[in-house]
């Protein structure tokens, strides 16, 4: 049955025999115009491109050797959990490190904290392409070994020229393991499901740092502190072992180039800011030293950002900050760190110089403040996954910055339960903001930029602690002279010590106020739901 075309539609058509064989091909207008458009249709400019950059895994329920999603994360905390345990566990043992390897080398036993730093930073900004060319499975293996390695050189050094270098070597490792260990997680699940990943990742990794102390107190004072590196040692074999077992092979690799001069640029910048951080208190703020190294860390940073956006394949993905929420959630997530370094450092110091509390007993008060944290974060990944990141960050501000003002305006004679509730608080607040804002920031990028932008995220975290210490540093040394005075031994004096302390939470409480307003910026539940079905897409 033939269909009958409406009249208005007929052509009539010539014969065949008196059609001209070779008939000229019809006129098509341009396709930047139609009929009636004589001027070309006005296209937005596109914006820069990031690098491409395919990484070795995308996200499935179930791992390509058909294991829970679950249990390989479990195998991924193992490792991370050394890096966090090891930035508390030698706290105690400094002083006897001090007593037997001080005399060996003119050197600050001090190094053996700042040394492993300045070994991280020099390796983060590398981790996400090593994580692209090898595989992530590769890089956190040998970041494994290479931290056990280091715990080894550790519990063997003679001199301490070689504690040193065992303690490169761990920061070497330990600088990898992390930004990678979040990629591994953050590809195992499935959109909808990494704010509830990340959450219980986030939550073993809060309860490591109140396990350090007594641990490693224990240990010092039980046998040696070299007992502290040879447990480290035993956790990094064991781990090993599962992490070979258990981690998915990659399927694909990107053969991107390394982008050399800003591996140099960045190893260079990334150390002299922890060095001024950390130096720029005992040198003045005022000193030659600090406006020089202060002045090299700008040109330094400069050169880097400048090549950075002139590169196809650069070392650090500076473009992720052109999208909206990547910006945002990196900001908040340097305010938040910011304050958090502010309680963990100068609160335990406070407790000490005011009321005259031992170290012991400070420790005991802290741990609320970190299991607070390491509870709301389960909860936080949920809510992120189904509302969106805005809602639990918001309350996150909301309850940080009651509590930091509640240590601003605590006075000597304030009751010890209530500076204990108040860090609970504060730590609920963190869990509360900390994994969502993450998970926000990620899921903003396509996957191809997993990796890169975990490591960019890591190493912010990284420098704006180091920052937040000595900003605050400066202001407790402005206000009292030192960060910890001595001879406070009188009510008046106790009184003005207090009052110093005072001043840095309610700096960082000003500070949680502004993290509040960036964070509107974040997803609510409609867009993380078009950010979680975006990157679904890419997955499948």
């Amino acid at each position: 049955m033939t269909r009958a075309v409406p009249p208005s539609h007929t052509r009539h058509r010539p014969p065949s025999h008196t059609r001209p064989r070779h008939t000229p091909p019809r006129h098509t207008p341009p396709r930047h115009t139609r009929p009636g458009r004589t001027r070309p249709r006005h296209r937005p400019p596109r914006r820069p491109r990031m690098a491409s950059a395919e990484p070795p895994e995308h996200g499935p329920a179930t791992t390509a050797g058909g294991r829970s999603p679950w249990v390989v994360m479990g195998a991924v905390l193992l490792g991370t959990y050394l890096v966090v345990i090891n930035t508390t566990v030698l706290g105690v043992a400094l002083p006897h490190i001090d007593r037997e390897l001080g005399g060996t080398a003119p050197i600050d036993v001090d190094w053996v904290v700042t040394t492993y730093l300045l070994a991280v930073v020099l390796v983060q900004p590398a981790t996400g392409w090593l994580g692209d060319r090898f595989g992530r499975r590769s890089v956190y293996l040998v970041a494994l070994l290479m931290f056990g390695v280091g715990s080894i050189v550790g519990a063997l050094a003679p001199t301490m020229p070689l504690l040193l270098g065992g303690r490169v070597l761990q920061g070497l490792g330990g600088g990898a393991l992390m930004p990678i260990g979040m990629a591994i997680v953050y590809g195992l699940f499935p959109a909808h499901k990494r704010g509830q990943a990340l959450g219980i990742w986030g939550m073993a990794l809060m309860a490591a740092p109140t396990l350090g102390p007594p641990f490693g107190g224990w240990m010092v004072t039980a046998a040696s502190w070299r007992w502290v590196f040879a447990a480290l040692v035993v956790i990094s074999a064991i781990g090993l072992l599962v992490a070979w077992r258990v981690l998915p092979t990659a399927t694909r690799t990107d053969p991107r180039p390394l982008d050399i001069g800003g591996w140099v640029l960045a190893g260079l910048a990334m150390p002299a800011i922890v060095l001024l951080a950390r130096n720029a208190q005992s040198w003045g703020f005022a000193s030659v030293e600090t406006f020089a190294l202060a002045a090299l860390c700008v040109v330094l940073l400069a050169v880097l950002v400048g090549r950075s956006l002139r590169r196809a394949n650069p070392l650090i993905e500076l473009r992720a900050y052109t999208v909206p929420t990547f910006a945002a959630g990196s900001v908040v997530l340097i305010l938040v760190t910011m304050t958090q370094f502010a309680t963990i450092n100068y609160l335990p110091v406070e407790l000490q110089v005011v009321r005259g509390l031992s170290a012991q007993t400070v420790g005991l008060l802290i741990v609320p403040n970190a299991l607070a944290a390491a509870a709301m974060m389960p909860l936080a990944g949920r809510l992120a996954d189904r509302v969106g990141s805005r809602l639990p960050v918001s309350v996150g501000h909301a309850l940080g910055g009651a509590s930091l003002v509640g240590l601003g305006l605590l006075s000597p004679e304030t009751p010890i339960e209530i500076v204990v509730a108040l860090m609970a608080v504060m730590g609920m607040s963190n869990g509360l903001s900390l994994m969502p804002t993450t998970v926000a920031a990620m899921n903003s990028l396509p996957e191809r930029f997993t990796g890169q932008a975990s490591a960019l995220l890591s190493l912010t975290r990284q420098l704006a602690g180091a920052i937040g210490v000595a900003v605050f540093a400066g202001v407790l040394v402005a206000a009292l002279g030192s960060v910890a005075p001595a001879g406070v031994d009188t009510a008046e004096a106790a009184a003005d010590a207090q009052s110093g302390y005072n001043l840095v939470f309610l700096i960082a409480a000003g500070l949680r106020l502004a993290a509040s307003v960036v964070s509107l910026a974040l997803p609510g539940r409609r867009r993380m739901a078009e950010l979680q079905n975006a990157r679904a897409a890419e997955a499948s």
